[in-house]
C-alpha cells in the first residue's frame, strides 16, 4: 500500500463517525472487501483500514479452496498506474477526468447520502485517485463506514418501492393486526435481512433472493407460521422453511405492495417481479382507480381472474403477469403466510415468459421454465443472467436519480443507452466472483464506471 494510500485510510478514520446500526446491533460484523473480518474491539471506532495489505489484494470473494481469496492480479491502465482485478474477468482501469473534489462530492452524497466533510474531502485529496479504480478502493473502505447504510438503505428503499408500502390502504376489518407500527417493522425488518446479506463478505445476490431467513419482531411473528421470538423490542433473525420462504421476494412488504385493500392482487405481484428483478415492464396504465374483482364464491383468486389471460383484450399483460403473481398465493394483502385461502387450495404454479412489445413472446430462457411456489421462482430469477443485469442498471439508475422504471429509455443502442449498457456489463463483470454477483462488490464497481466519473 502506498504512502498516499496510508495517509488517506488513516484520516478518513478521523473524518468519519460510526453512527448505531438501526436493528438491535445485529448487523455489526462488517468487513472490507477481500481482507480478513475486523477485529470487534474496532466496531465503535469507525473504520479500520488493513494497512498490511497491498494495493494488489484487493479481490473479493473465496479462493479456490474456499478460504481466503488469493491476492488478485495487477495489471496496468494505459498510463502505467497499478489497478486491481477483482472479479472472475480482469479489468484494466481508465484515468480520472474529474478532481478529487467531486470525487470525494460524489462518493459522499452516494454512500452517505450527505455533502462531504472537509476532512472527507481533505483524505481524498490527500490519496490522489488517479484511475476509476482508485475510487473503487476508496469506495472500499467508505463502506466500512456505519454512515454508509444511509445510502444502501436508500437504495434498497427505492429499489423495492417500499415507500409504496408505507402508504398503501388496507382494509382494518380485514386486516385488524396490521397497524402502522406493524407496517413500519415490516419494512425495517425486510431492510435488515437485505443488509445482513450485503455485510457478509461473501454476500451475493443469489443468497439474497433465495435464503429462507427474516428478522422478525413480536409484532411480525404471526406472519411467520409457528415463529416465536423473545419479548423485547429487537428482531431476532430467524431461518424460515426453505419449502414456504425464499430470500428477498416473500419478506412480507416486497409481494404486497400494490395489492388491493382487501386481497392480493397476482396481476401487480407479476409486475413488480418484472420490474424490480427482471427489468421488463408493460406499457400499461395503472394510475387510475384499481378496484379487482372480489374473488368468485367457492373460488380462490386465481381460479376468479384465471379467465382474464384467455381474454384476447386482457392477455397480453395478465398472460406475463399472473402467472408469476401466482406464485405468492399463500401470502395474503399484508404478507402474512396461510396454508390455505379461505378454506380452499391454493396453486402456486407458473411459468415465466420473457415480455416484448406485444406481451408474452418467448421464454426468459428455453425451454420455458416453470416453477411451484416463490423457493422455486426465487431459484430460477438467482440463475438468470438478465436478474444480475437488471441489479447493475438499478444501481446506476439510482446513483444517477432516475425514477425505477427509467430502464426503459435507458436501455438504448444509441446516444446515453451505449456508455449505459457497457457499464452494466462493466458491473457484473467486475462484481462476479466465482460466478456469483457480490453485492458490495456492484456497488463498488459503480462507482468505477463512466456513468457515475465522468464530467
Amino acid at each position: 500500500m502506498t504512502q498516499e494510500h496510508v495517509r488517506f485510510w488513516l484520516t478518513l478514520m478521523v473524518a468519519t463517525s460510526a453512527s448505531a446500526w438501526g436493528f438491535g446491533g445485529c448487523l455489526r460484523e462488517v468487513h472490507r472487501l477481500g481482507d480478513a473480518p475486523i477485529d470487534a474491539s474496532e466496531h465503535d471506532t469507525g473504520l479500520r483500514p488493513n494497512l498490511a495489505s497491498d494495493a494488489g489484494t484487493g479481490g473479493i470473494g473465496p479462493g479456490a479452496d474456499g478460504g481466503p481469496a488469493a491476492p488478485a492480479s495487477a495489471d496496468a491502465s494505459p498510463e502505467g498506474a497499478t489497478v486491481v482485478s477483482l472479479g472472475d474477468v480482469a479489468s484494466v482501469g481508465w484515468p480520472l477526468q474529474i478532481a478529487p473534489e467531486e470525487v470525494a462530492r460524489r462518493l459522499s452524497q452516494l454512500l452517505l447520502r450527505k455533502a462531504p466533510s472537509a476532512a472527507l474531502t481533505a483524505a481524498v485529496l490527500a490519496s490522489a485517485p488517479r484511475t476509476n479504480q482508485d475510487v473503487g478502493q476508496l469506495t472500499d473502505g467508505l463502506m466500512l463506514n456505519e454512515g454508509s447504510l444511509a445510502g444502501r438503505r436508500a437504495f434498497y428503499t427505492w429499489w423495492l418501492s417500499l415507500d409504496e408500502f408505507s402508504t398503501g390502504e388496507r382494509d382494518p376489518a380485514v386486516f385488524p393486526m396490521f397497524t402502522s407500527d406493524v407496517r413500519q417493522a415490516l419494512i425495517e425488518q425486510a431492510i435488515a435481512f437485505i443488509e445482513d446479506v450485503t455485510s457478509r463478505p461473501q454476500g451475493d445476490l443469489a443468497t439474497l433472493l433465495t435464503e429462507p431467513a427474516a428478522f422478525v419482531t413480536t409484532a411480525t411473528a404471526p406472519w411467520f407460521p409457528g415463529v416465536v421470538v423473545p419479548a423485547g423490542p429487537g428482531a431476532t433473525r430467524v431461518s424460515l422453511d426453505p419449502l414456504q420462504f425464499a430470500g428477498l421476494i416473500t419478506q412480507p412488504a416486497v409481494p404486497t405492495i400494490y395489492d388491493y385493500s382487501y386481497r392480493a392482487d397476482p396481476t401487480m405481484r407479476g409486475m413488480q417481479v418484472r420490474r424490480t428483478y427482471l427489468c421488463q415492464d408493460l406499457t400499461v396504465d395503472f394510475s387510475g382507480e384499481r378496484t379487482g374483482r372480489p374473488p368468485v364464491a367457492g373460488a380462490s383468486i386465481r381460479q376468479s381472474i384465471a379467465s382474464l389471460s384467455m381474454n384476447p383484450g386482457c392477455a397480453s399483460c395478465h398472460g406475463p403477469l399472473d402467472p408469476v403473481g401466482f406464485a405468492f398465493g399463500h401470502f395474503d394483502a399484508v404478507g402474512a403466510y396461510h396454508d390455505s385461502e379461505g378454506g380452499l387450495g391454493v396453486d402456486t404454479t407458473g411459468t415465466l415468459w420473457s415480455v416484448g412489445s406485444g406481451g408474452v413472446t418467448s421464454p426468459s430462457v428455453a425451454p420455458a421454465p416453470t416453477f411451484d411456489g416463490p423457493p422455486a421462482l426465487a431459484a430460477l430469477l438467482a440463475m438468470l443472467p438478465e436478474v444480475r443485469s437488471c441489479f447493475a442498471a438499478k444501481w446506476l439508475l439510482f446513483a444517477t436519480g432516475q425514477a425505477p422504471e427509467a430502464y426503459n429509455t435507458w436501455f438504448s443502442p444509441t446516444g446515453q443507452g451505449v456508455t449505459f449498457q457497457a457499464d452494466m456489463d462493466y458491473m457484473v463483470k467486475r462484481a462476479t466472483i466465482a460466478g456469483r454477483l457480490h453485492l458490495r462488490g456492484v456497488i463498488r464497481a459503480l462507482t468505477e464506471t463512466h456513468t457515475f466519473l465522468d464530467p
